[in-house]
């Protein structure tokens, strides 16, 4: 019993190690990461008072865009110092890995091999890891947004467990205790509300998770719980809200305008880019998925055991193809069907068990090498990033100086290409020699310049 002790105690302090290490690697990227794109124009000045935030968030749910609970945080992380983004965005990765950790079935007590495990799927197959988890724009857009969904589905399954449910049951037959349960049935719709009004594909796939799993209660005990019919109320009440906001109307005409094709051809491109981004982002997932469940099943598993995974790579398949209703997509929006898939996937590896002593093997020294890998990509990345982190800052003190000085028509450099990494957004973002590129017209707005002409860094001449 005392070796017991001592061995949860030992994984649970590696555990805490992991958690630790994990929010330390996001956070020192967050902090190297500039504010760029749509986050230079935030100007606090129009915002007196918190009431503020909610007008012109009324007013984007009008003109632009129905996704108001995710640009509220959008709004409120621009009014505040960066640094308080940063840490807070740290947080709610750890809070991501952890989330997907709890959706996770058959794992250990304190499964160290589990979150590594989850954390290596993030930083190396997330889809556009630098815009929907580093950026502050894409953040709070994708980041955030998924948060939210699964805080929401995992407390949703948290209840939905046999074990778990007994004292609600008992709550809804004793007066007294029936309190608790319409606590708990009010607590799932409002977060039901906050996790439909997210994204609009991704809400919509978690919506079909929360349904699937709801059904799949149902078909096992054969009875339906006033919580759950809250919750997905809930979900459908804010994914409502969001979809039939006028703004949408807008900007999906701006969208239509830049299509090629019209009538039924419409349909069949939008459906072959699809094709393309889900064999982009999501085929290795896919691969071991049906990979492991053919062994599986080889091994006399039953089909039954692999239905959570079923039912997020339903969701996963369902949140990528719904976009063929909409005009092209940016690949960012197929970061919550590849967050999908993930789980799908590492609930499969999961299913493997011990006895399994090959897979068990090739998978816990693929999770150990692919750490140590992981380490030299992290180092060499990271250090880019501190080289376009001092060449944005370089840059803004040359312009501020310039400024001060009543010089308004400024060469700039661009930032040198050797350093680009895939966990930077900053080089979709650089100033262009194209004198009309929007990124420049970003830069004459935000510090008041007349002319902008960009050259490279090597080209560059501080003093002319």
């Amino acid at each position: 019993m005392k070796k017991l002790y001592w061995n949860d105690k030992g994984r649970k302090t590696l555990f805490l190690i992991c958690l630790a290490i994990s929010f330390l690697a996001i956070w020192i990227y967050n902090f190297m990461t500039p504010l760029m794109s749509d986050d230079l124009l935030f100007r606090a000045s129009d915002y007196s008072s918190p009431l503020d935030i909610f007008r012109q968030e009324y007013k984007q749910y009008m003109t632009w865009t129905g996704r108001s609970v995710l640009q509220i945080i959008l709004k409120i992380f621009s009014l505040t110092p960066k640094w308080i983004f940063d840490l807070c965005n740290s947080l709610c990765f750890v809070l991501l890995t952890l989330l997907i950790y709890y959706n996770v079935k058959d794992r250990k007590k304190y499964d160290v091999f589990l979150l590594i495990l989850i954390n290596l799927f993030l930083w190396n197959f997330s889809v556009d890891f630098d815009q929907t988890v580093l950026w502050l724009g894409g953040a709070c857009n994708y980041l955030w947004g998924i948060v939210i969904l699964l805080g929401f589905l995992t407390l949703f399954r948290y209840f939905m467990d046999s074990d778990k449910y007994q004292f609600l049951e008992k709550s809804m037959k004793e007066g007294k205790g029936r309190k608790k349960a319409i606590l708990v049935s009010a607590a799932l719709f409002f977060f039901g509300i906050l996790a439909g009004w997210g994204n609009e594909n991704t809400s919509g796939g978690g919506i079909l998770i929360a349904l699937l799993f709801s059904l799949l209660y149902f078909y096992k005990k054969k009875k339906i719980c006033p919580w759950t019919i809250a919750g997905l109320a809930g979900m459908a009440s804010g994914f409502l809200v969001m979809v039939l906001a006028p703004g949408n109307k807008a900007r999906g005409a701006l969208m239509k305008a830049d299509e090629v094709y019209s009538g039924f051809m419409v349909y069949v491109s939008r459906g072959l880019k699809i094709n393309k981004a889900v064999n982009e982002y999501m085929m290795i997932y896919i691969a071991v998925i049906c990979l492991l469940c053919a062994y599986l099943l080889y091994k006399g598993r039953k089909l039954e055991e692999f239905t959570d995974s079923f039912i997020f790579c339903l969701a996963g398949l369902a949140t990528s193809y719904v976009l063929i209703l909409t005009p092209e997509p940016m690949p960012r929006a197929y970061f919550g069907a590849n967050i999908f898939f993930a789980i799908a996937c590492i609930q499969m590896i999961q299913r493997i068990r011990e006895e399994d002593t090959l897979l068990i093997s090739l998978k816990t020294g693929g999770i150990v090498a692919a750490t140590i890998w992981m380490f030299f990509v992290y180092t060499e990345n990271g250090a880019n990033l501190a080289r376009i982190l001092r060449e944005v800052n370089e840059r803004e003190a040359y312009i501020l100086e310039q400024t001060s000085q009543g010089n308004y028509d400024l060469t700039l450099p661009m930032l040198r290409p050797e350093f680009q990494t895939k966990y930077s957004f900053m080089y979709d973002n650089d100033i262009s020699m194209e004198e009309d590129f929007w990124i420049n017209e970003v830069f004459r707005i935000k510090y008041g310049l007349n002319n902008i002409e960009a050259v490279p860094r090597e080209d560059w001449n501080e003093g002319g």
